[in-house]
């Protein structure tokens, strides 16, 4: 959570309407298999599209079942900084875009 909020008093400052995704993403704990893995209740860390463990970092950045998504989020970003940005920065600089991208992630069904 903190390489998305590294600041508590910068956090305060932002109006963020927190969904079940979005809280899931930014802490990394909910249905997230290398999360599920580590307490044993998926067999496998490794994400539906085979191309990596199931983390945060793989879900934002590299996912192919999420690629529609980080499309529309990569075209919101290229506008005024470079791809990939910082986590940080995501929720700094492109709060609403990232927050309704973590509203399309079906994390039943990565």
């Amino acid at each position: 959570m903190k390489s998305f909020f590294p600041n508590i008093a910068e956090r305060l400052k932002q109006k963020i309407n927190v969904t079940p995704d979005f809280t899931t993403t930014v802490t990394g704990h909910g249905n997230i298999k290398e999360y599920l893995h580590k307490y044993k209740i998926q067999e496998s860390p490794i994400c539906s599209c085979k191309r990596g463990e199931q983390t945060v970092d793989h879900i934002i950045y590299d996912c192919k079942l999420f690629e529609e998504e980080r499309d529309r989020l990569k075209a919101a970003v290229m506008w005024t900084d470079n791809w990939p940005v910082s986590k940080n920065n995501l929720i700094k600089n492109f709060n609403k875009d990232f927050i309704r991208s973590t509203n399309f992630i079906n994390f039943d069904k990565l």
